[in-house]
């Protein structure tokens, strides 16, 4: 998830570029806390925090459908382009055009929503840095 760029410390030229990235990038991040759900011991804090960080992402990911559409129209984009470029005009938009699209503040919301408890996951994983947290699986 530290690749995840929307939601490592950083700064941009416009704060609210991020938002666009965010709701973009937010697929990939909710792809990752489920995986890391599903292979947490669910009693460690860490299994906790992963859970709560999963559900305040679906927020943002709620919103990508929308954004990419929004992306699509704004750039004359393909809407089943999934090339590199297409992609990347999707995750680096400049400010304004983020806060020119027409949900823009729900999605600074659900960004500042997403953001503390998936800082707080990345807290619990480096805590179990050295430890197992993960389940062992049963032999087949």
């Amino acid at each position: 998830m530290e690749t995840r760029a929307p939601f490592a410390a950083g700064l941009r030229q416009d704060p609210d570029s991020v938002v666009g990235e965010a709701v973009a990038d937010s697929e990939a991040v909710h792809a990752a806390l489920t995986t890391l759900v599903e292979v947490l011991d669910p009693g460690t804090a860490v299994a906790e925090r992963a859970h709560e960080a999963l559900l305040a992402v679906t927020g943002l990911v709620e919103l990508r459908p929308e954004w990419i559409a929004y992306c699509d129209e704004t750039f004359a984009l393909d809407p089943v382009a999934a090339d590199p470029a297409s992609e990347m005009s999707r995750l680096w938009v400049s400010g304004d055009l983020v806060r020119a699209w027409p949900r823009f503040t729900v999605g600074k919301a659900a960004l500042v929503a997403a953001t503390g408890p998936l800082h707080h996951v990345r807290r619990e994983l480096a805590t179990f840095r050295g430890t197992e947290p993960v389940r062992r699986r049963a032999a087949a």
